[in-house]
């Protein structure tokens, strides 16, 4: 009898091989364009169940700091739908706003300890600006962004009422697409000086927070061309990076506020710092100070003078 070769023929090895380390590439290469389409995917689809929300899903489930911060059905809804799409990419994580118990300093240790890891953590706002949702004020977001080490790598912004789709990716800039599907390169505004500006600014939920803001906004409305306060700091930072105003400040915001935001407006050109003037960053930076960059230390001096985008002591 004939000995028989058992041998695998190195062809087939070579395969086996390859199908062996699949998985391994798909890990290990979160590509920007998958994170991106991750992203924007999951932010449209909340959008649709932001649109559809009516009855009870409208109302307020409960108050987190304080009676003006409000939570809904639908918040947790859309947190969840993200949830369930980007878990699909593999070896990342989430801090969503809906995870983390109410107060800064909850959310300030949450970001800390979230985003300072190595891997892709997702930053997720289900709705930024629920106030106006609950009272069908049509201007609130979905933001999301993918954040490792400490550096944001992808942001997006979804306004489902005017079906804006604006997106950035570290240093590939920032786009919008828009209504009809058109897409476009954003750029921030040109204004070069405060007198020239639309300046947005916040109203927050706690009085430690609104202080500040207040004495903010005194000091810069007489210098401003005008003031905007539209009650989502996402869209705020999209329109800011996308030339619909200059600049916006607030003295105290979450990581899932502005991760996504503040990528969208260092692509687009321009800058975002906290109220020392230190470039932001998604773990630890609260204090809001962005611009299209031409009127930062015009609009920081003024800031600085009243102590207006900065927490009392």
């Amino acid at each position: 009898r004939h000995h028989q070769d058992r041998s695998i023929p190195a062809a087939s090895w070579m395969k086996l091989i390859t199908i062996l380390l699949l998985p391994i590439v798909s890990v290990n290469t979160l590509s920007p364009e998958v994170l991106l389409g991750a992203a924007q995917d999951a932010a449209r689809k909340a959008g649709v169940m932001m649109l559809s929300a009516k009855g009870s899903s409208n109302t307020i489930k409960a108050t987190k700091a304080n009676s003006k911060d409000l939570l809904t059905e639908t918040d947790l809804a859309c947190q969840h739908v993200i949830y369930d799409v980007l878990g699909k990419v593999k070896d990342t994580r989430f801090l969503g706003e809906e995870d983390v118990p109410s107060g800064a300093a909850a959310a300030t240790a949450a970001a800390k300890n979230a985003l300072t890891q190595s891997g892709i953590c997702w930053v997720v706002d289900p709705i930024d600006g629920t106030a106006n949702f609950v009272d069908s004020i049509p201007l609130s977001t979905i933001s999301i962004a993918a954040v490792d080490q400490g550096e944001t790598l992808i942001g997006v912004v979804y306004d489902p009422f005017r079906d804006e789709l604006f997106s950035a990716v570290k240093d590939q800039g920032a786009t919008l697409i828009n209504s009809s599907s058109e897409k476009k390169r954003i750029v921030v505004s040109a204004a070069k000086t405060l007198e020239d500006a639309i300046v947005y600014a916040g109203a927050p939920p706690t009085l430690k927070a609104l202080q500040p803001s207040l004495r903010g906004y005194n000091a810069v409305a007489p210098k401003a061309r005008t003031m905007r306060l539209l009650g989502s700091a996402a869209l705020m930072l999209a329109y800011v990076a996308a030339g619909r105003g200059a600049a916006y400040f607030e003295a105290d915001l979450a990581a899932w506020d502005t991760a996504a935001g503040s990528l969208l407006i260092a692509e687009a050109g321009g800058k975002v710092t906290d109220a020392d003037g230190q470039l932001y960053r998604p773990a630890s930076t609260r204090q809001i100070v962005a611009t299209n960059g031409h009127i930062h230390d015009q609009l920081l001096s003024t800031l600085e003078a009243v102590d207006g985008a900065r927490l009392d002591n």
